[in-house]
Order: structure tokens, then C-alpha cells, then sequence
């Protein structure tokens, strides 16, 4: 009797030489990113309990700032409000009945973070390529919606509204900044948004890692401690990314923007400056003395200020932050509120700009005092 493997070995499906693809489709990739792509499945269940994404709105009658949440079955925040604002243009009332995501999103959220864990189980690049495909799918198509709820809420307005402006509409921002009349506004991911992109990036990360890996050392396998630690780095790299991106400045633009103490229009390109909230929302101002009195005045609160940037007075309406900037008095600069005072990179600087002529330089408690 023939022995079974003889007449595999000679088996034409078994014979069939395999691609370059093939096997690079095919092998493990190492328990590290075996369990981060578990950790990162888990992570998106989190979705359930946290708001997804944010938007922010601010006007000058508005100077705290207005908030609107987005949960996967609900809204939150300053609803109610932004509803009544948006009847004199004509836009309809924000309810939860606009959304009929609600009612499914958790499921998809459940199906696909159990697709993810399997896949991260299973332990080949292949999994790990289809885990990222899987989720940068979901992210477009929530943007899409997202996309195509707003353009619908900001075209479709009444003709009968208190404010009628021909050809105006005011579709929010799918990401990012946009000015819809005096309104700045801003939509951003929160928590269960900052999630999502995060494990994206990260299995993207362990897909080009693992491929990187596995063609350079082809058959000696990665030391697990030195792949925990690349993919970790990886990790650290993107999360740092994703929280400066939340709360970095913002360019200013001149002759659109309304300082947020004196609501007069920015236009000098030499001054200039910005206080970012913790929650990523701006305040743009035209002269240094406007945001020190902004804040003595509580409008904002300290604690929740991520960071204050300054116009570099050498380069117009590029910021720099305030804690390295050197401020300077003269008589000779003739700022937008009379301040008198201007932001530089360096000492240097002051000294090539200000040789021979009348200038004090000032720290930043100074300029708390004085204005």
C-alpha cells in the first residue's frame, strides 16, 4: 500500500510552487503585537462608555464657548442652545431622532471589535493587515457620515428663517476649524474618537513592522523584548502625535479673525496671539495687552489653558510659545491696542531690531502687572 505522504509529495496542488507574496502573507507575526492588537480590539469597547466626537463653538457673546458631544447612541453638552441659535438661520433642531446611527452603532461597535479580536488571535500578517483595513474602513465611513449629515443640516435651510442670506450655508466642519459667520467653529475627536484613530495607527504601525521584520531577518525570528520595545516606541510616537495635534496652535488669519477680548479684526501681521484650551479651543487676539487682561479677567481659567503662543514680531503670523518668548517694550512699536509691546524668538533678535534705540525688555509676570 502507498504511504499517504508519498502521494502528497506527488499531489500537483502540492507541488505548485508558492509566491514571494504568498509566504510573506503567511507567517506569524511575534506576541508582542500579537497582544497589542488584542489590547487595541478590547480598547474600542470603550467607545460604549466615552463620547466619540466634540464640536465647538465660539462667539463674542459666546466667550466660554459652546459644546455639543456625540456618543454612539446620544448627544450631550450644550444642545439645546446650539439648537435655538441655529432656528434664526434656518438650520432645524438638533435631536437625537436626526441620528439613526444610534440605534446600531453599538452593534457595529461589538461586531467589529470581536472581528479584531479573532483576527488578532489568528497571528498572521495577513490578520493583522485585514485588522487595519477593517478599522481605517470604519474610520472613512464614519466620516462620510459624518460628512454627509452635516452637509444636509447645513444646506437644507428654511426660507422662511429670521436670517436669510442668499447662497450662505453653514455646514460644519468634518474635522478641524471653520468660521460660519461670527462663530468660530471646531470638530474634533474626543475620548472614544481619539481611540478609534489610535489602535487605526497602531495596527497600521504593526503591519509595517511585522513585513519590515520579517524581510530583513527572513527566518530568525525577532527577539520579543526588542519588538515589545519598537512597537511601545511606535505607540508613544503616535499617542504624543495625537494630543499635540489636540491642543497645538492654530494659524491665525488676518482680516478674518476677531480678537477675543476687543472683538476688533486682526490685520498687523507682527502681533498677534493665542491661548489654546485643554478641550482645543482657540482664542485669537490682535495685541498682547488683549490676552493678559482676557485672562485677569477669568474669562478663561488657567487651569484649563494647554498652552499660550505669541507672534514672533521678525515673522509675521508664525507663533511661538510664550514660555521661550522675549517681550519687549518701545515706544517705537506701534502695536493694534497700544501696548507697545512685541514677542521675539530670541535675545538676539531684540538686539539686532532695537540697536541704539529706546527698548526695555520685559518678563511675562511683568506683563501680568502691568496690564
Amino acid at each position: 500500500m502507498e504511504q499517504p505522504y508519498r502521494y502528497a509529495l506527488l499531489h500537483p496542488t502540492f507541488c505548485q510552487p508558492r509566491s514571494t507574496f504568498q509566504i510573506m502573507t503567511m507567517f506569524k507575526i511575534t506576541k508582542p503585537s500579537q497582544i497589542l492588537l488584542a489590547i487595541g480590539a478590547m480598547a474600542l469597547l470603550i467607545m460604549l462608555k466615552v463620547p466619540i466626537w466634540k464640536i465647538l463653538l465660539s462667539a463674542p457673546q459666546y466667550p466660554e464657548g459652546l459644546e455639543m458631544k456625540i456618543w454612539h447612541n446620544t448627544l450631550t453638552g450644550d444642545v439645546q442652545v446650539i439648537s435655538a441659535l441655529n432656528h434664526y438661520i434656518g438650520m432645524r433642531a438638533i435631536s437625537v431622532e436626526m441620528f439613526p446611527e444610534f440605534q446600531f452603532l453599538a452593534t457595529i461597535i461589538l461586531i467589529v471589535a470581536g472581528i479584531c479580536l479573532v483576527l488578532a488571535f489568528i497571528g498572521r500578517w495577513w490578520s493583522a493587515l485585514v485588522y487595519y483595513l477593517l478599522l481605517a474602513m470604519a474610520d472613512v465611513a464614519a466620516l462620510y457620515d459624518f460628512y454627509s449629515w452635516g452637509y444636509d443640516y447645513g444646506h437644507n435651510l428654511n426660507p422662511e428663517a429670521p436670517i436669510v442670506i442668499p447662497g450662505m450655508s453653514y455646514q460644519p466642519p468634518i474635522l478641524g476649524y471653520k468660521k460660519l459667520l461670527n462663530f468660530e467653529a471646531w470638530s474634533l475627536p474626543d475620548i472614544g474618537g481619539w481611540i478609534l484613530m489610535a489602535v487605526t495607527f497602531l495596527s497600521f504601525a504593526i503591519v509595517v513592522y511585522e513585513w519590515w521584520r520579517n524581510r530583513k531577518q527572513k527566518k530568525q525570528p525577532a527577539h520579543p523584548k526588542k519588538a515589545s520595545a519598537a512597537v511601545a516606541g511606535m505607540m508613544v510616537l503616535m499617542c504624543a502625535s495625537l494630543l499635540s495635534c489636540s491642543t497645538g496652535p492654530r494659524p491665525l488669519q488676518y482680516g478674518k479673525d476677531n480678537c477675543s477680548f476687543c472683538k476688533m479684526t486682526l490685520m498687523d501681521q507682527h502681533y498677534g496671539a493665542e491661548i489654546v484650551t485643554k478641550k482645543g479651543k482657540v482664542y485669537v487676539f490682535d495685541d498682547l495687552n488683549c490676552m493678559v487682561r482676557f485672562e485677569k479677567q477669568a474669562l478663561v481659567k488657567s487651569q484649563d489653558i494647554a498652552g499660550r503662543y505669541v507672534v514672533d514680531y521678525l515673522h509675521n503670523g508664525v507663533l511661538i510659545d510664550q514660555q521661550t518668548a522675549v517681550f519687549v517694550r518701545s515706544t517705537v512699536l506701534k502695536t493694534p491696542m497700544a501696548s507697545g509691546v512685541a514677542a521675539f524668538a530670541q535675545q538676539s533678535d531684540v538686539v539686532d531690531t532695537f540697536s541704539g534705540k529706546n527698548q526695555e525688555i520685559l518678563s511675562w509676570e511683568q506683563m501680568l502687572k502691568d496690564f
